[in-house]
């Protein structure tokens, strides 16, 4: 619930069917569940990647738009409807190299509480305790999380419609971004509000989006 947490951080349970003191998966991603308003993140996340003031309400707004067009549930923000089915979960599935986890991640009780009891360190207790289970708490660090040879994401979402048409929906998504991902100067300035100053010297500005697509 804290500001500066949600800013670089996100909450998660460390395994997909074993039981949670707040937001098992088994039990909340057909209805989705959230914390706290979504009012003007998206207008935030534009202002940092770069898009010029004057074009940031109607590129959100176009975003929107493409959402409901595609069927994703926007009844979070202003302005936005329920999808059909009335599934607004989504389920974010993050794959990071073990090696990684004691940086990135901690066991947690409820309110990102550290859970000292699994912290032996973490990576130990996920490698050598069952079953697994119990909530996260990770540090989203773009310069880990981007590499695609340090993690993996993968995203499931409740409601069939857009389940269905996410991979159009991210074509159209990235033709809407061309203030954005459209010339490597814009990209170059994109990063350096995802990185929070100069990217890291393995970023390079060229598209790379065939390069992290799965074999």
């Amino acid at each position: 619930h804290n500001n500066a947490f949600k800013a670089v951080g996100l909450c998660g349970t460390s395994a997909l069917l074993a039981p949670d003191s707040e937001a098992p998966a088994k039990s909340v991603f057909l209805m989705g569940y959230s914390v706290g308003s979504l009012k003007g993140v998206l207008e935030k996340l534009l202002e940092n990647c770069g898009v010029p003031k004057g074009k940031i309400f109607g590129l959100a707004k176009s975003i929107v738009s493409l959402a409901l067009k595609h069927g994703l549930d926007t009844c979070g923000i202003p302005g936005g409807k329920k999808c059909k089915s009335g599934r607004s979960g989504h389920m974010l599935q993050i794959f990071l190299r073990r090696e990684l986890c004691d940086a990135y991640v901690y066991p947690a009780f409820a309110f990102g509480v550290p859970d000292l009891a699994r912290n032996q360190p973490f990576s130990k207790y996920l490698a050598e305790h069952g079953p697994i289970e119990g909530q996260v708490r990770i540090t989203f660090n773009p310069d880990v999380f981007l590499r695609a040879t340090y993690a993996r994401m993968f995203t499931y979402s409740a409601d069939p419609t857009y389940h269905a048409n996410r991979p159009k929906f991210i074509k159209e998504l990235v033709d809407l971004l061309e203030p954005i991902l459209g010339t490597e100067e814009n990209r170059e300035k994109a990063a350096r509000g995802i990185f929070g100053g100069e990217p890291p010297e393995w970023w390079t500005p060229e598209d790379q989006s065939e390069l992290a697509a799965m074999p």
